[in-house]
């Protein structure tokens, strides 16, 4: 038997003794005991050069390709790292004989070799330790952290994408979980209910626990109906603030088996706001549509000054009554019975995709919008996308002799002027619809900008004359008193953005005024301290005076008249001030305004 073949790997290592030897690369102490694993791992980890150039030749590339691109030759006494340094060389089995040369490699080649040798070499593996394998183990058991947290994430997806429970039925999704987490175990569909039933029963106690606290909250509430199963619907949403951040939550949808009475929708309300913990009190507004039922179950639920119309349904109808005009209804007819073909048309609706794709260079083309009668601003829309692809609708209507009749060019003249009417009721209702954001103190401005929008717009055809005749007539009807709406003066007043710069009416104006100065009267009043025990002894104690009536009314008139001087200065200072910038968050002005408006700050937050 032959002597046994000494590994390829010593040639990098000068041995120390039994157990400790130094790498002729770097100068650094391995320790072997005996055997080579050490040293393998430390030429593969730092060295790869050198690494690659001991592998066997059918597992990795040529390495004297690899290890030396230029065919320079080095010497193996010359220091070499992991090939990163710029000037350092890296060994070479290329030259004459055994003797090996040392030239350094520009960056760039030994960046070249780094990738290579990323792409060839396998990285080591660590075995997990049976500690860590254990408890990855029963992570996964039914109570385990991982398990807990797969079956939140899976909840909160079904609820948030709208997703049924069946989807852990699903082949697709089964797949993707078991590649995903393989030890994790889904639940059924009957679990997962059960799951969702237990979650909303505590985040709904946190919920309760919450708005029990909030000292104003304004509810908006609408029904709506299920045409395919006839069936009704009252849906209640609570907003308010915490700090300068505002929330909503949906409190619910509860369907309605009874005839919508103004005496049951109240019933209903006040229900709501029982299981829900909220204090009749802590309501400062309901906002709802104009229908009379309704907005008598809000008088009776929570007294009539806490209703307020909403602003986007009244928008509705103002645009509603700009369709009496019946030169302009029948355009819009012909319009709609054009998109109805469209969408009913595969062919046409093809040639329309390819035309507008490569117009505007679009794979999917355009599309024509189609108006909704409970949504105004569809209508608005449908007429904007029609004006846009006109050229288009006309050549596609001239090649189909079944396809209904193009409009005019004075149709279009029409349109494209009522399109500027009716550009500000658009940019006023996507206005209004936000809830991340003050809404009530926008409500007076933005009918005074719309209403000048639309005044002031220049129009020559007489179809859109009258359709601009119509809106602002619709606006004077529906919104002329807006100003006199307390909840609205007051908010836009305490808004600093806007304070009274809006106002056309001076006594809805003084009156909004005059009410914040008696909020903050009564703020004051209920924050006075009540005459002590103590001090009513004193005064059973003090000498017999005829005149001790006369001194506690002037003591009350001059303490009147001193907290009349503070309110008025505070407010007045407030209203002298300059407006802020249309961009900023009132609630932010207001937290930087609180030490100068003390009174003023609270009403502010509550009224906003």
């Amino acid at each position: 038997m032959g002597p046994k073949k000494k590994s390829s790997v010593w040639q990098f290592f000068n041995k120390i003794d039994d157990k400790k030897t130094k790498c002729k690369l770097c100068q650094k102490e391995i320790k072997s005991a005996g055997n080579t694993t050490n040293l393998i791992g430390h030429v593969r980890n730092v060295h790869k050069a050198a690494y690659l150039e001991i592998q066997p030749k059918q597992n990795t590339l040529n390495a004297e390709e690899i290890s030396n691109p230029l065919n320079t030759k080095v010497t193996p006494n010359d220091n070499i790292d992991d090939g990163l340094l710029q000037s350092e060389p890296i060994p070479s089995t290329s030259g004459s004989g055994n003797k090996r040369s040392c030239e350094p490699l520009p960056k760039t080649v030994n960046e070249t070799i780094d990738l290579d040798l990323e792409e060839n070499v396998t990285p080591l593996k660590r075995q997990k330790t049976i500690q860590a394998a254990f408890k990855d183990i029963s992570s996964y058991s039914e109570s385990g952290q991982k398990t807990r947290k797969l079956n939140n994430c899976l909840l909160f997806m079904i609820c948030k994408d709208h997703q049924p429970f069946s989807i852990v039925e699903n082949e697709g999704f089964r797949t993707l979980m078991k590649t995903v987490a393989p030890q994790y175990k889904l639940p059924s569909r009957t679990t997962l209910r059960r799951w969702l039933d237990d979650k909303y029963e505590v985040i709904s106690e946190t919920i309760k626990k919450m708005l029990s606290s909030i000292e104003d909250i304004t509810l908006t509430t609408d029904i709506w109906s299920d045409t395919l199963n006839m069936k009704s619907f009252l849906g209640i949403t609570a907003h308010f603030g915490i700090d300068i951040e505002l929330y909503s939550i949906t409190l619910g949808v509860y369907e309605l088996d009874e005839r919508h009475t103004s005496d049951y929708l109240s019933e209903i309300l006040l229900k709501v706001c029982q299981d829900w913990k909220i204090d009749q009190e802590n309501v400062t507004a309901v906002v709802t549509d104009n229908a009379a039922n309704i907005v008598k179950a809000i008088e009776l639920a929570f007294g009539r000054r806490k209703h307020i119309p909403c602003f986007a349904h009244t928008l509705n109808l103002v645009a509603e009554g700009t369709m009496m005009c019946t030169e302009w209804r029948n355009i819009v007819s012909k319009v709609k019975t054009i998109v109805t073909w469209f969408k009913q048309s595969c062919v046409a609706s093809d040639e329309l995709r390819k035309a507008t794709a490569a117009a505007m260079e679009s794979p999917a083309g355009v599309k024509l919008i189609q108006s909704v009668d409970t949504r105004w601003n569809s209508t608005y829309y449908m007429l904007q996308r029609f004006l846009e692809l006109r050229s288009v609708i006309n050549d596609i209507l001239f090649r189909h002799p079944r396809a209904p009749a193009m409009l005019s060019a004075s149709d279009i003249s029409t349109v494209s002027s009522v399109i500027v009417v009716l550009r500000p009721l658009e940019a006023a209702t996507k206005e209004i619809s936000g809830d991340k954001y003050c809404t009530s103190s926008k409500i007076i401005p933005l009918v005074r900008c719309m209403l000048s929008k639309i005044t002031s717009a220049v129009i020559e055809d007489p179809v859109a004359k009258e359709v601009q005749k119509l809106a602002i007539n619709e606006i004077n009807k529906r919104m002329g008193s807006i100003e006199h709406v307390s909840a609205l003066a007051i908010a836009s007043i305490l808004d600093p953005r806007f304070k009274r710069i809006h106002f056309n009416d001076a006594i809805a104006c003084s009156n909004a005024v005059s009410k914040i100065k008696d909020i903050m009267k009564k703020n004051l009043q209920s924050n006075e301290e009540p005459e002590s025990d103590s001090d009513k002894s004193d005064k059973n104690e003090e000498v017999f005076s005829l005149w001790t009536d006369h001194h506690k009314l002037v003591h009350r008139n001059w303490k009147i008249n001193k907290s009349e001087d503070v309110l008025s200065d505070e407010l007045s200072v407030y209203l002298r001030s300059p407006v802020g910038r249309l961009n900023e968050n009132p609630l932010e002005i207001w937290r930087d305004y609180k030490i100068q408006f003390p009174k003023l700050y609270k009403i502010a937050f509550k009224q906003g």
